[in-house]
């Protein structure tokens, strides 16, 4: 449990809930599953989500920009894959995570996407629920300063498909997909896999206070946090069973 120790609230809860029902922080992931049946594991929703990710991407040895590498899993596994692939995140404790998991080769860079300057031109970039916290236009315009001529940009992310009015609601799909437009993106692609995704908010809310106790004193996590955090994921599995939020795999 002490790995995710420095990790962010609720992140922390969330990686170790992970960690003690695979029984192993290597199977750990920082993303939504895509679920199939009852009986899949959240390791296996997870595989699933990465590899739709994947199989939108060019073929190796193509020059690849990850924004919001996590644990750097993929980052990895792209890099063994026979692809150039550099990954980019704000949190200096992401990055950390990542090299000591994959060594101090793995090719991170500690920026936001808003601040990043680099001579290399890539022929993807993508996002595994990291373009919700980019301002749409941004995202776009500096993806267009990175890519190289032809580049792909694949998003995999929840969306708002109706107005939320909440401080925190995810982006709109309509006026991310109208940022693209404006920037000169075409949408080849748009996947609908919130049924599929969906269930992960369920798999956290029953796991959750199975180990609260563990959470609570290995954490430093109070009471009213884990209440809190509990409802907020309530009110989220509403906002999905109503249509409000979504997930999507965008390509452009």
């Amino acid at each position: 449990m002490t790995e995710f120790r420095d990790f962010p609230f609720p992140l922390n809860v969330l990686l170790t809930v992970l960690e003690r029902e695979e029984g192993s922080a290597n199977v750990v992931a920082m993303h939504y599953g895509l679920f199939e049946a009852p009986g899949d594991s959240i390791a296996a929703a997870q595989e699933r989500s990465t590899a739709l990710l994947l199989s939108r991407l060019p073929p190796p040895p193509a020059r690849l920009l990850e924004v919001g590498i996590g644990l750097g899993t993929t980052l990895a596994r792209l890099a063994a894959m026979g692809y150039a692939a550099e990954g980019l995140t704000p949190d200096p404790v992401q990055a950390a995570a990542a090299r000591n998991r994959f060594g101090e080769s793995i090719g991170v860079h500690v920026a936001p996407l808003e601040m990043f300057e680099t001579e290399s031109r890539y022929d993807a970039v993508f996002f595994q629920e990291s373009a919700q916290y980019i301002e749409s236009g941004t995202l776009f315009r500096k993806v267009r300063a990175l890519a190289a001529p032809g580049a792909r940009l694949v998003v995999l992310d929840e969306f708002a498909l109706a107005p939320v009015e909440k401080p925190d609601a995810l982006h709109r799909l309509d006026h991310f997909l109208e940022a693209a437009r404006r920037e000169g993106f075409r949408l080849a692609e748009e996947l609908d896999v919130s049924r599929q995704a969906k269930p992960t908010i369920d798999w956290f809310l029953e796991r959750i206070p199975r180990h609260r106790r563990a959470i609570e004193e290995g954490l430093a996590v109070t009471p009213e946090q884990l209440d809190g955090l509990l409802a907020s994921g309530g009110d989220y599995r509403a906002l999905y069973e109503s249509g409000a939020y979504g997930y999507r795999l965008l390509r452009f």
